[in-house]
């Protein structure tokens, strides 16, 4: 029976695609059977080793429920729109006034499914300063 994980086993935040080109030489002189992707997020390892090796079974971490967030990309996209609208003449370097920031927190409390935190946050903040 496999380990149950409270934490993703192998937590990576980063530009994987920096070495796409070496994985991809490494899945060509080994042509493993089973790809197991312990890095997670968009998967772009497990869709490398499926476009590689197309008969190899690919397993893909998913324990941070990326798929959710791509399910979800037009509802995200739906709120990014309209949260630009209400910091629309708003300095891109500044923190948001107090007044959009409220309106903000008023459009995001409509929301009754999934928000993507992740994206709203990046889109917001400094890069990887989420607000969760």
């Amino acid at each position: 029976m496999g380990k149950n994980y409270t934490t993703a086993p192998l937590p990576f935040q980063g530009q994987k695609r920096r070495f796409i080109k070496e994985f991809r030489k490494v899945l060509l002189n080994h042509q493993p059977e089973i790809v197991v992707d312990l890095f997670g997020g968009s998967g772009l390892l497990s869709y490398t080793s499926k476009r590689v090796l197309p008969k190899a079974t690919v397993v893909y971490n998913d324990f941070d429920d990326y798929h959710l967030r791509l399910q979800n990309v037009d509802a995200t996209n739906r709120i990014l729109s309209d949260i630009r609208q209400i910091v629309k003449g708003c300095p891109d370097d500044l923190r948001i006034p107090e007044k959009e920031n409220r309106l903000i927190i008023k459009r995001l409390e409509k929301e009754s499914g999934f928000v993507d935190w992740i994206t709203l946050s990046a889109s917001l903040l400094f890069p990887m300063k989420y607000g969760l």
